[in-house]
Order: structure tokens, then sequence, then C-alpha cells
């Protein structure tokens, strides 16, 4: 039995309870040397109802007093859930007091506070919030119904313990982890060096101040106190690469995550360094052996100019989805930006100049370094001009490097570390073996953590998920027996429909504006699913990141070139369904993910899944046309000769969609004829010969997606 410690009282009332010997143990283990921690395990576990003082107590534990460890804290907001989940939401009298000690309500007012909207409810009316509020707390009901009191297996109570290691399914841990140390202990997990502010272009900043005014007070608090001294931030050995750790350094990614404790939001710190004594490098040949695109020769960092081109071009997105759309674009958001001036080094902090310079500092790695380096700034030279050419020696090689990348690192909001190739390894048959061995590199695990991983997985892409009652015996197994339970079977199929039709109606929002991407923020490792509490009820959305090569037209762009974006939007393409004819198919496109993580098995699930993803295509194409027709501030964005050329550019379409038959070459000669004529009198120049080219290179493509194009068929 484990003693209670001595005068230990909860409530005022002395309480000498000990834990059976089969929980005892697990408290020993899970918390050594923390002799409360059983203490109060005991008390919670003694109780088979709710008691206010109890939990009172536990809100006071929770928020840090008499020095309780983080992990004791997280435990007793799991603990006061539990206690939650004992009231109904007509249990007004005790609600109110809950609200009361966890801050929700508003200063001498028994009136719930507004930030709940900002936090997913839908009201601040106490009966709907209550309702609410205590349907979020059901998300892990899995883990609270297990509890039997002292008769609780010592399974199911380290289950209880191994979520609550987990800050940000711990719902109530949000009231009771300050921002300022929720941030103390993110910095912890990294490494940190000094950098300065590098503000964003005005459209960007006005739409991160735009997303950070729309944030729940908690993360907008923990976001200004990451970025308030533009730190640059470090993985390093003490970052894990868990799910759902409170910083996670995502498997295979080079950027880490912060995971607030109680929220189902996530902020990126893009890039962390790769790792290991040397965090940055420069690479100009990849380990495909193919040269790497401009934006990723810096190893390990980002360059300031293609994070801010990433953050202009998705601020325009986002306005036109709120004008077009009425919500938020699924796509990463900068909401920061600084640039590198040292780099933490063999435990010391180095400038930048010295770090890629000196050989000293670098070590044995410097001469390959050196000359990726020379191979970078020669193609760079090339693609964007070598003003800087004349710098001598190897601090000049330096200097031309970094004025072409100049370091820099953002903080990005709406992104998953949940991306959808990694997600479709997952649940695999081989999902727990590539988790926790290939990825984490551990020897072996067990059945408990294979199945606490599974649960984890299904949270996040189902939303809502019931966990089955049968044994874990394998992956394949467990994830077959969670799928085959009805609600979850509806779940899933609900849960792709969706994450399909965001996937069309960001394509379709993009090709209406005549964007691409090169298929940067189209393919599996930059497209993910996050759950989300939002309108009261949990859900899964998916997420596009990595916005590199996105391009959009903004208000100084006065010509649509048609040829290059048919060319590009192929690729696209080629990313999110595979394309037709292509002599080199993609078999694991983005919607070949969605099948598998969704486990859609029927013999028409890939036609059905195109069919939605058209569906959803065609509606926020046509949507999107008519507000560049109709809205003026839609048309504030663009240029007025950009949208004739765009308005033009459909005229020649339809023509050639109408007229020209497949093969026909004599029908697309008097089309081009005609077009011709007809773009030459509009003035049109040598776009004339774009417009044919493109016709005739990429037909295909707008074959392929004529109600693009074409007024819908009745």
């Amino acid at each position: 039995m484990a003693p209670s410690p001595p005068g230990e009282t909860i409530g005022g009332r002395a309480t000498t309870r000990a834990l059976p010997a089969h929980l005892a143990r697990v408290m020993k283990t899970r918390f050594p040397g923390e002799a409360r921690a059983a203490f109060f395990a005991g008390a919670f576990l003694a109780l088979d109802h709710y008691d206010r003082r109890f939990a009172a107590e536990l809100v006071l534990l929770g928020r840090g007093r008499g020095g309780a460890s983080w992990n004791l804290r997280l435990l007793c907001a799991t603990m006061l859930a539990d206690q939650c989940l004992r009231l109904t939401a007509d249990a007004v009298v005790e609600l109110t007091f809950l609200f009361g000690k966890l801050g929700l309500l508003t200063p001498r007012s028994p009136a719930v506070d507004a930030d709940v909207l900002r936090q997913g409810y839908t009201s601040t009316q106490l009966s709907k919030f209550s309702a609410e509020f205590l349907h979020h707390l059901t998300r892990l009901e899995r883990i609270h119904r297990r509890l039997r009191g002292f008769r609780t297996t010592a399974k199911a109570w380290d289950d209880f313990i191994v979520v609550s290691r987990d800050p940000c399914k711990v719902p109530l841990a949000r009231y009771l982890f300050a921002p300022a140390e929720v941030v103390e202990r993110v910095v912890q997990q990294l490494q940190v060096s000094s950098g300065l502010p590098s503000p964003l272009e005005e459209a960007a900043e006005d739409d991160a101040r735009r997303y950070l005014s729309h944030l729940p007070a908690y993360e907008n608090e923990i976001v200004r106190r990451l970025t308030e001294d533009a730190h640059i931030y470090w993985s390093c050995d003490r970052t894990s690469s868990e799910i759902n750790r409170l910083v996670e350094k995502p498997l295979g990614a080079v950027a880490s995550v912060v995971k607030p404790p109680g929220s189902a939001l996530e902020f990126e710190i893009k890039r962390t360094g790769i790792g290991g004594p040397f965090p940055l490098g420069a690479v100009h040949i990849g380990v495909n052996g193919n040269p790497v695109p401009p934006s990723h020769r810096l190893q390990g960092g980002a360059s300031t100019a293609s994070l801010r081109w990433e953050s202009n071009h998705t601020a325009i997105l986002s306005a036109v989805y709120r004008a077009v759309h009425h919500r938020e674009a699924p796509i990463s958001k900068v909401l920061a930006l600084a640039t590198y001036r040292t780099v933490p080094c063999q435990r010391r902090d180095v400038h930048l100049l010295d770090y890629f310079t000196s050989p000293e500092i670098f070590g044995p790695g410097y001469r390959k370094m050196r000359q990726q380096m020379k191979q970078c700034v020669s193609a760079f030279d090339q693609e964007f001009g070598d003003d800087f050419a004349h710098l001598p020696g190897e601090l000049g090689l330096t200097g031309r490097f970094l004025y072409h990348v100049v370091p820099g690192q953002g903080l990005l909001a709406q992104t998953t570390s949940f991306r959808l190739d990694t997600l479709a390894g997952y649940f695999s048959p081989s999902g727990a073996e590539t988790y926790f061995q290939r990825g984490l590199k551990r020897e072996s695990y067990s059945r408990d953590e294979a199945r606490g991983f599974a649960d984890a997985l299904l949270d996040e892409v189902l939303g809502v998920y019931a966990a089955p009652d049968a044994r874990y015996v394998d992956h394949a197994q467990y994830l077959a027996a969670a799928f085959a339970i009805p609600e979850n079977r509806r779940q899933a199929d609900s849960m792709h429909e969706q994450a399909v039709s965001d996937l069309g109606q960001l394509w379709g929002t993009v090709l209406a504006l005549g964007g691409f991407t090169y298929g940067e923020s189209f393919v599996g490792r930059n497209m993910g699913l996050k759950s989300s509490f939002a309108g009261g009820e949990w859900t899964s959305r998916l997420a596009s990141m990595d916005h590199d090569n996105l391009y959009l037209p903004d208000d100084e762009e006065d010509v649509f070139w048609a040829q290059g974006a048919l060319r590009t939007a192929e690729l696209d393409e080629f990313f999110i369904c595979s394309t037709p004819g292509r002599p080199q198919q993609l078999t694991r496109c983005t919607l070949y993910y969605l099948q598998q993580i969704y486990r859609l098995e029927s013999d028409d699930s890939p036609a059905a899944s195109r069919r939605c993803l058209e569906f959803a295509m065609g509606t926020a194409y046509r949507q999107t046309r008519r507000a560049l027709e109709q809205e003026p501030q839609m048309q504030r964005l663009f240029s007025g000769s950009y949208l004739r050329h765009l308005r033009d550019w459909h005229v020649v379409v339809a023509d050639y969609l109408t007229t020209v038959p497949e093969a026909g070459a004599a029908e697309f000669k008097a089309w081009k004829d005609r077009t011709r004529v007809y773009l030459t009198e509009r003035k049109y120049g040598e776009v004339v010969k774009n417009y044919c080219k493109a016709l005739e290179e990429h037909g295909d493509f707008v074959r392929r997606y004529s109600f693009l194009y074409l007024p819908p068929q009745p």
C-alpha cells in the first residue's frame, strides 16, 4: 500500500485511504519519488460520485499548488475531466461553480466568457455551453469508462495516466497551465539562438493579424510569447518525435510543432535544423541525385524570401476564400518571421558568417559543405543574377550564399504534423512497427503502446471515435475492428467525403484564379489531417502546407499566361489524383492516401472519390469566377487587365471544347484562326500565340475538366 503524505488533506478533510497494491505499483512506476501522486490517485478512485471540494482541490493542484510536477498536474486535469463527466448539463449550480474555478466566467458575472466562441463552442448561454462543454470532454470516453474505483485494472489505470501525458489531449489543461509556463517548457525542449525581427509585407501582416484576432486568448498569448523576442528555435536531443507531445519534431520533418495543452491547434516552427551538432548546411544535389529547388538549398533552414513569398500568396488565397467561400482557406499561415543572427554549434552560439566560413567551427564536413555551397551559389547567380560575384575568398562565398538565401524562420498556424503519406503508412498493417521501430528507433514496443498509438490516430482522422472492445493482437486486426464499428464507419465515410471536398474546393479555387503550385501544395507529404473542435463538435479537416511554390496573381499582374498555367496545373493534378495518359503514373497520389487512411475498399471507391473531387472543384471554380465578375472586394485583389485576360481565356476555351473534336486537325486549325482574329482585335499581342499553344499542348487537360469551362449540364 502507498502511504498518504503526512498532513495532506483534500478540501480541508484528512484522507488516509491508500491505493490497492496493483494500482500503487503503477503510480510508483509512473511517478517515482512523488508520493502525493499516489495519495491523490487514491482519493480520486475512492470516489464514486462528483465531489465539489475534491474538484476544487484538483483545480488548485492542476495549477501547480505546492510545486506539483508537470505530469501530476496533467493527471489532475484528466481526473477533473472525469469528475465533470459525472455531472449532467442541468447541474447548473455545480457547473457554474466549476466554470468560475476554471476562469470561464466573465468577471463579477455568472455569464460565460465570449472567448469560448473562439475555442469552438457555439454559445455563451449557460445551458447550451454546459451541454457542449460536457460533450467536448466525452472525446476520451474510452479511458473514463474503464475506471472502476479501486477495482480498476492496472492496465486501465496506466492507460489513463499515459493519455494524460499528451497535453493537447487533456481538454481542461488549457485552463490550468498558464501560457508563460507553457512557453517556458517549450523552450526547454528546444535549443534557442538569437535572431532579428523580419516584418511580413503588408497583405501578409494584415492576414496574420486578422487570424490572430480570431484565435482564443490562450493560444494567442502563446504565439505572442514565442515570437516577441525574435528567437530562432532548433530541434535537439530534448525534442521528442512522439506524436501529441507539447513539442514534437514529426518523423521525417525538418520542422517542429507546438501543441498547446488542451488545444486542438498546433503551431509549426519552420524549419528547426537537421539535428546533430551542425543544424544547417548547404545542399545542391539531393539524395535522389537531382538538384534541389532553390527554396531547399539551405539545408535545415528556410530562406526569408521563400517564407515571404509563401506568406504573400497564402494571404491572397485566404482573402479569396473569405470572400467566395465565407471560411478560412485550409492552408497554413505565416504568423511571424525572424532572420537568423546566430546558430547553436558545439554548445555555444556562433555568428552565421563564422558558422559557414570557419573550418574550425564546422569540423570534418566543412569541405563537402563548401563544395555544395559553391554549386548553390553558381545556380543562384544564373537564376537570379550575380550582383555580388566580385566578393573574394571564402568569406565572399559565404556572403554570396547568405545573400541569396537570407536564412529565416517562420511560425505557422493551420498546420498538422499528421501528413497524409505518413498517416497512410501508419494505417498500413506494419504501421506500429513503422512508428515505433523505424521512426522512434525503439527495439521493441508493447501491445498496449501500439493500441494507444492506433487510438490516437483514429482520434485524429475521425474526430469522434468509438474504441473497439477487441483485444489488440496486431495493428491490422485492431484497425479492422475499429472501422467495423458502424458509427466509426459512418464517421470515416463522412470525414473522407469532407476531406476530398476540401481538396476539390481548394484546387478549383486556385485554378479559377489562374494559379498553380507545381504540385508542392498538393503532394501527400505537404497535406495532412487535423482533428478540431468547431461548431460544438469534434471533426477532422484537411490542411495544405508548404506553399513555397504557390503562385497566384496579385494586383500588379496584368497578363494571364495560359500555357505555363496549364503545364503547372498538370503537375498539381499529378499529385492530387494522377494524370491519365502520362508515361509514369503516381499511384500514391493524395486521393489514394485518403482512401487508404479511411479504409475505402469497394471497387467503386476510386471513381466515387474522383466524382466527389470534381463536383467540389466545379462548384468552387464557378463560385470564384462569379465573384471575380461581381464582387468589388474580389476585383480589388487583381488588376483589371488580368481579369479581362481570364474572361477572354474562357471564351476561347469554351469555343475549343464545343467545336474541336479530339484529333480534329481541321477543326483545330479553324479554331486557331478564329482565336487569333478574336484576340488580335482585342489587342492581345504575343498572348495570342501563348493561348493557341496552350491548347495545342494541353488540350487533353481542359477536356478532362471541361465542366470548369462550360455551363453545367441540367
